[in-house]
């Protein structure tokens, strides 16, 4: 997650990139610094630098963008938690849209693990430092089931579940326009973008570094939107778009609701897989053009639905999140057939 950008231009004559930006910003370590130059996140006169030991010069422009900071000083918060199993130091919790897993640095809202550090006291001590128990996470308007480490060796477990792809999650999401095959996969390498760090791509020209993803998909329905009102600029917010020349979205008059299957766990591939197909996800505005698309939906339309996991003893458990009232009466604006099934 990336929360806000910094800029510099540099006094020194010369040294090194991870240096000035730790000797700059002493709020973030030097590991993490370098870890996040490694990943893409900063760029010398325009330009993404990957190596902490890039020599910067006099009057050079740096711009860093840092990723999320975890802090192990966080303060624990009364924030409700709907849980769906709990057992052999297996937490698995429903997350609303809306709530971001770890602040950032400069984030004042509410989170995840905050929410954790008030109802386990002794969670802050489960994992690597500042994770209390967390060891994968949904983006803040994503809904869905999560999984959460009570115990360190929990913890240890599931992270080498995740490694060795053996935890199952399934997804339901609508996007605009009609996909034509009724299942089938996206097998596109997906990286950090060189032009907007917020974002991943899947053009390998425009990316920093790729790592290969999977994501497969099933048709549950196609959607039609009602017919505007005359007069109506929309009606109560359905707005069929069609695609504009520019690639973004004015008008849809198709939509279709998919079940969804990752059998990888990078950042944004849902989002990122449909978009790059043209079919973007509603109310997806960093992935999806314009504000016409939402539907007045005040989140992108993302659920995780389904999550199974193998526990020491090699049982497997499996927990199911209802799909949010939102989005079940946004599918019912649209005389969705599956709206109660899901």
């Amino acid at each position: 997650m990336i929360l806000y950008m910094k800029k510099f231009t540099v006094e020194d004559l010369k040294t090194r990139l991870d240096k000035y930006l730790a000797a700059k910003l002493p709020e973030f370590s030097r590991g993490k610094i370098q870890k996040d130059i490694e990943a893409g996140h900063v760029k010398v006169n325009g330009e993404v630098i990957t190596s902490p030991h890039f020599a910067v010069r006099k009057d050079n422009e740096i711009s860093y963008s840092p990723t999320e900071v975890v802090d192990d000083s966080l303060e624990p918060k009364n924030i409700p938690l709907k849980t769906l199993y709990n057992n052999h130091g297996l937490l698995i919790i429903d997350k609303p849209a809306g709530l971001v897993v770890h602040p950032g640095a400069g984030f004042k809202g509410d989170s995840l693990a905050q929410a954790l550090l008030f109802h386990f006291k002794d969670i802050r001590l489960v994992g690597e430092e500042g994770r209390s128990g967390i060891v994968h996470r949904l983006d803040k308007d994503t809904s869905g089931v999560m999984m959460v480490a009570l115990t360190p060796e929990i913890y240890e477990h599931l992270k080498d579940a995740f490694a060795e792809r053996k935890v199952k999650k399934e997804y339901i999401a609508l996007v605009c326009g009609k996909i034509p095959q009724s299942h089938g996969f996206f097998d596109q390498p997906l990286g950090k973008s060189k032009k907007d760090f917020r974002k991943y791509t899947t053009k390998e020209s425009q990316m920093v570094t790729s790592k290969p993803s999977l994501t497969e998909y099933r048709v549950l329905e196609y959607l039609s939107s009602p017919p505007l009102e005359e007069g109506a600029g929309g009606g109560d917010g359905v707005d069929p778009v069609k695609q504009s020349a520019e690639g973004g979205f004015n008008r849809v008059d198709f939509y279709t609701l998919v079940v969804v299957k990752l059998h990888t766990g990078r950042t944004h591939q849902i989002r990122v897989h449909f978009s790059s197909q043209g079919f973007p996800l509603v109310g997806d505005e960093l992935y999806g053009g314009k504000p016409a698309m939402k539907l007045n939906l005040n989140r992108q339309f993302l659920h995780a639905k389904k999550i199974e996991v193998q526990l020491p003893d090699e049982s497997w458990i499996e927990a199911v999140s209802e799909l949010p009232k939102e989005l079940k009466e946004l599918l019912k604006r649209l005389n969705s057939q599956k709206a109660n099934l899901l």
